[in-house]
């Protein structure tokens, strides 16, 4: 059921019994499995005996300044503090969690039904700002991806989010080595810079769930160095009333490790790259061009030469933005007469 619930409240209390609920019943709404929660966040909770019937809901479920700390007897009380109610019913309950700075806790839980209490749960709070964490083993000069763990309720982050390989839309990354930053690779046409927003562009389906919330650093920076670095991620929002670019979320300075590799490793990681090229769009987008990209040698300028006249208009693009990572040189003499699209700032 949505946050929309029945209309209307039963005036006479109806006691049957203490409201029930597991901790797996709170969950972020829309949610179809449990997840850890956040402040201020929608949130569902299912049970029994959570309110009278058919139970009520507030005058506008779209205007939070209506929502009330108890509907039709009910109230919701979260690390002591009343949480604000959209809906009540006898198996269901819409509500916003408090504003409270939890994270990476267990909070108590207790639903009060006209004055009779459930028992207290406690419910996992996760983190309320991105975490990042290497998304697989990291080498010297092959592939980077990081992980980006972002809050639950703030969406999901998917590459590609443009045809540009280095583009990721709203998300910035910074990466320090040594303690000074690392800059963007000097072949990126466009740097990528703080920005709000931005539309995705259009894939014939979503990636596989292990392709989100991942992102090809090696694309972005030069890390062709063994060693411990730090990555920060900052997401950006549009605030059309202040007419500025502001912070949406940020995680944390992160180390990471980068392992040394030989050049028997990685040749023979190409050959095995090479040896299962797929057809299919999202697969090569989301996942084996950017590793193709990896390396920006002959061997891999030819293997890409195979998508830049690519039936696909998804991968033809891409593929001929991805051309910027190779030596101009190289480019006019094995592919004479392409030039790499250049792309604009959007």
């Amino acid at each position: 059921m949505g946050i929309l619930a029945t209309a209307g409240c039963v005036v006479a209390a109806q006691v049957i019994g203490a409201p029930g609920f597991r901790a797996t019943d709170v969950r972020p709404h829309g949610s179809a499995e449990p997840d850890s929660l956040r402040p201020g966040l929608l949130t569902w909770i299912f049970g029994t005996n959570l309110s009278r019937s058919p139970g009520c809901t507030v005058e506008n479920p779209m205007v939070p300044k209506t929502y009330k700390t108890e509907l039709c007897g009910t109230r919701v009380i979260v690390g002591e503090i009343e949480a604000q109610l959209i809906a009540v019913m006898p198996g269901q309950i819409n509500l916003v969690l408090p504003d409270h700075p939890w994270e990476n806790e267990m909070v108590p839980v207790q639903i009060v039904r006209d004055g009779v209490p459930s028992a207290v749960v406690p419910v996992r709070f996760g983190y309320t700002r991105p975490v990042i964490s290497l998304a697989e083993p990291a080498y010297a000069g092959l592939p980077v991806w990081v992980r980006v763990q972002r809050p639950s309720g703030t969406g999901w982050l998917r590459y590609p989010f443009y045809t540009e390989p280095w583009d990721i839309g709203s998300g910035y990354f910074q990466v320090r080595s040594q303690g000074r930053d690392v800059p963007f690779l000097s072949t990126l046409p466009f740097p990528p810079h703080p920005r709000g927003g931005g539309w995705m562009v259009g894939l014939p389906r979503e990636p596989a769930r292990e392709y989100l919330n991942r992102i090809p650093l090696h694309l972005l920076f030069s890390l062709d160095s063994a060693g411990k670095y730090q990555v920060r991620y900052t997401e950006y929002r549009y605030v059309p009333e202040k007419a500025e670019v502001t912070i949406y979320q940020q995680s944390d300075w992160t180390p990471i490790e980068i392992l040394s590799s030989t050049a028997d490793q990685r040749n023979e990681w190409f050959v095995t790259l090479a040896a299962s090229q797929p057809d299919d769009t999202v697969e090569l987008l989301a996942d084996y061009l950017p590793r193709v990209l990896a390396r920006r040698d002959e061997s891999a300028l030819k293997l890409l030469a195979h998508y830049l006249d690519s039936p696909d208009s998804l991968v033809q693009t891409y593929s001929a933005y991805a051309l910027n990572y190779f030596d101009p040189d190289l480019i006019r003499r094995l592919l004479p007469g392409r030039q790499p699209l250049r792309g604009s700032v959007r």
